[in-house]
């Protein structure tokens, strides 16, 4: 798809030929895991730490009332491709035995569930309803954490630059931040997301994740406009519509341009593109003018699967990799890396997320 979407700068996945060099080492490794096979085992893993995590996200929500603009009415992904509607189905099948629950829609019965997608133009050939999943805010729910934990006597250090971990005889003894100062620590967690790599390098852990830089459009929403009921995914462009209360959030695309933070404007058009796709009559009530536009870097591993667990060196972990999925996937790790450090039996089995696989 990649090769195909060369140049196009509406494509939803592109390929920076600048940005080549610093890909083609991550590149191979990833085309050696996209053959089916392989591609099955990481969706199962990613599905199986998922599940885990949005267990957590309930467990959570019986202790401590935050809010971050929730939803329990879950996702809609919609298909315009046979092709591409056929192969869900297929995925969905095999993950139904590990307990996926999702809804087949064709004709009426998708309008019927999602009722702003009438005034769409699409020749939708169906859609899939996964009723399990939950939506909101990720950054208000980590300004909600944050605040939790504060209140339980956590420290946070803001803005500060982590500038060497430090390890003697094997073992970690701590960290060096803002140049000077030092932290004494007998144990740490690198979770730097795309930024973990180079802080491992030194120590000769290489790991294989990459920056895939990913858009999004947030628009404030007038009082009285008919919202969609859940988040609509739309497959073949990847990217999705979401409403977060009184606003509504395009994100989407994947671009492989290295560490580029510059917002191009022809790729926020093409998620405004599909929200009058998917959406029209919405499109022509918003705005474009109040949009807040976003970029960040998704830390993508090499074959799909994060990274958490012990590092091989006394007292070092690791918790990156989740790529686009960091959110969903986030409490779900956090719990099996705990599990992992306390010495716990983790319900999860940890292998498929180990750090020295192949």
């Amino acid at each position: 798809h990649m090769l195909a979407w060369l140049g196009r700068e509406d494509a939803p996945m592109l390929l920076r030929l600048g940005a080549l060099p610093q890909y083609i080492r991550w590149g191979l490794r990833f085309l050696r895991h996209s053959v089916p096979a392989k591609h099955a085992n990481a969706t199962q893993a990613n599905f199986a730490l998922a599940a885990a995590s949005l267990a957590e996200f309930r467990s959570l929500a019986e202790q401590v009332d935050f809010n971050y603009a929730q939803s329990s009415a879950g996702t809609l992904q919609v298909f315009s491709h046979a092709d591409e509607f056929s192969s869900a189905c297929q995925i969905n099948a095999a993950l139904a035995e590990h307990g996926l629950r999702a809804d087949v829609l064709h004709g009426a019965h998708l309008i019927d569930r999602e009722p702003s997608l009438m005034a769409s133009q699409t020749r939708w050939l169906g859609g899939i309803h996964y009723p399990d999943d939950q939506t909101g805010d990720a950054h208000l729910f980590c300004r909600e954490m944050a605040a939790h934990l504060q209140e339980q006597g956590v420290e946070f250090k803001f803005s500060s630059a982590v500038d060497e971990l430090r390890v003697e005889r094997g073992r970690l003894v701590g960290l060096r931040f803002n140049q000077n100062q030092e932290l004494s620590t007998p144990k740490l967690v690198v979770a730097a997301a795309a930024r973990s790599p180079g802080l491992l390098h030194p120590l000769g852990l290489n790991l294989p994740i990459s920056p895939v830089k990913g858009y999004s459009l947030t628009i404030d929403v007038p009082a009285g406009m008919e919202m969609p009921q859940r988040s609509l995914i739309e497959h073949h462009l990847h990217a999705a519509v979401t409403p977060l209360g009184q606003r509504l959030r395009l994100a989407g695309t994947a671009e492989f341009s290295g560490w580029d933070q510059q917002l191009r404007v022809k790729r926020l058009d093409a998620l405004w593109q599909m929200l009058q796709h998917i959406l029209p009559n919405q499109a022509a009530e918003l705005d474009r003018s109040s949009t807040t536009p976003w970029c960040g870097f998704r830390p993508m591993s090499a074959d799909g699967i994060p990274y958490i667990g012990a590092s091989g060196i006394d007292g070092l972990y690791i918790n990156a990799g989740q790529g686009h999925l960091g959110w969903t996937q986030s409490l779900g790790s956090g719990r099996l890396l705990a599990d992992l450090i306390s010495g716990d039996t983790p319900q999860l089995n940890p292998q498929a997320y180990r750090l020295n696989r192949p």
